[in-house]
């Protein structure tokens, strides 16, 4: 009988577990500084144009009080290349301009209504919301691509993944004068 109130105490600590209060609405352009443990937020990003098929998913998990973030890149075309980073600390602020919550303020000032399917360039996730940003053509995809390219650098500088080494310079031939 001296066992009830620690067997009661055990079931009711496994059984009231915290909800978090994210919300991704509410929180998108702070969400480095209000997720909580147990949070995982997905930045899906559409790397796609012309015949050249690519994307980038970033996922952000909030374990033991440190935000961890793990990228997975991946090209279609032409076969199937991919490459996964390992977990790391993200430890950019939101308010330092290269962090993605500047980025995703970037994208929702310069947010363009999609008229054709639904083929965003940037989706967030976190459970069962989402936010999605679009492009407005070539033009304007590759300037957003800029900006996060600019983002990725600042976190992961030495990733390879989608850079090329230069062309070697072209052979400069001489005229021959007759």
């Amino acid at each position: 009988m001296k066992q009830l109130p620690l067997i009661i105490l055990s079931f009711s600590l496994f059984c009231c577990q915290h909800e978090s209060q994210f919300d991704l609405n509410k929180d998108l352009y702070h969400f480095s500084e209000r997720m909580e443990n147990g949070d995982t937020v997905k930045i899906m990003t559409d790397l796609s144009a012309c015949m050249f098929f690519a994307s980038e998913t970033y996922t952000f998990t909030k374990q033991h009080d440190t935000l961890f973030l793990e990228k997975y890149s991946e090209i279609t075309s032409y076969g199937k290349t991919t490459q996964t980073l390992p977990k790391i600390p993200y430890k950019v602020k939101a308010s330092n301009p290269l962090s993605f919550e500047n980025y995703l303020k970037f994208l929702n000032k310069e947010d363009k209504p999609h008229e054709k399917g639904d083929f965003p360039l940037v989706t967030v996730t976190y459970k069962k919301q989402n936010r999605k940003f679009y492009d407005d053509g070539l033009q304007d995809k590759f300037m957003k691509h800029d900006s996060l390219f600019a983002v990725k650098e600042n976190i992961y500088p030495k990733d390879p993944f989608f850079k090329q080494e230069a062309p070697p310079p072209p052979t400069i031939i001489k005229n021959k004068k007759s």
